[in-house]
């Protein structure tokens, strides 16, 4: 549509319908992209699931020469991801963050824990554990990954928000 994209999708008894967008006002809208998904558990039986929201952050020109500069920390206050790169020209005053509406169950800021050695994004190694490292800090390759459990009954739908921003 004009505007935002939906996927759907149907798996394993759940219906899957992720619509992605940026929020615009007359001024042009804020720095953020909003993606919400919508589960519905299709099966007779109680399906416990976890929803895992990735992000990789540049936060300059190019993510091979800003990658070293980028520092990711845990707020525990808003429940999000935030990272910034203070040695940017025109963005050492921002903060990029990453949030996602349920309570966040695990969280790293380490896109090689994340992805495992010798892994892609085709098949990363966290999504073979139980949780996240819950790793943020400086000196890694950084990247925004939280992951939040949810229990959906029989015929049950759900909706979960993800947010990626920046703000001064």
């Amino acid at each position: 549509g004009a505007g935002y994209t939906v996927f759907e999708h149907n798996s394993h008894g759940i219906e899957q319908e992720l619509t992605v967008f940026v929020p615009v006002d007359d001024e042009g809208g804020a720095p953020l992209k909003v993606q919400r998904l919508v589960l519905k558990n299709d099966t007779a039986r109680t399906r416990k699931l976890s929803v895992t929201y990735y992000v990789e952050w540049t936060l300059g020109e190019v993510r091979e020469s800003s990658q070293m500069h980028v520092i990711t920390n845990w707020d525990d206050e808003v429940e999000a991801i935030i990272a910034r790169n203070h040695y940017h020209p025109d963005y050492a005053d921002r903060v990029a963050f990453a949030a996602i509406s349920l309570p966040v169950e695990s969280y790293t800021g380490d896109r090689t824990n994340f992805l495992g050695r010798n892994r892609s994004m085709g098949n990363p190694a966290a999504m073979e554990r139980t949780g996240l490292c819950r790793r943020t800090g400086a000196g890694l390759d950084p990247c925004a990954a939280l992951q939040t459990i949810l229990r959906l009954a029989p015929g049950e739908q759900m909706e979960i928000t993800c947010v990626l921003g920046q703000a001064q």
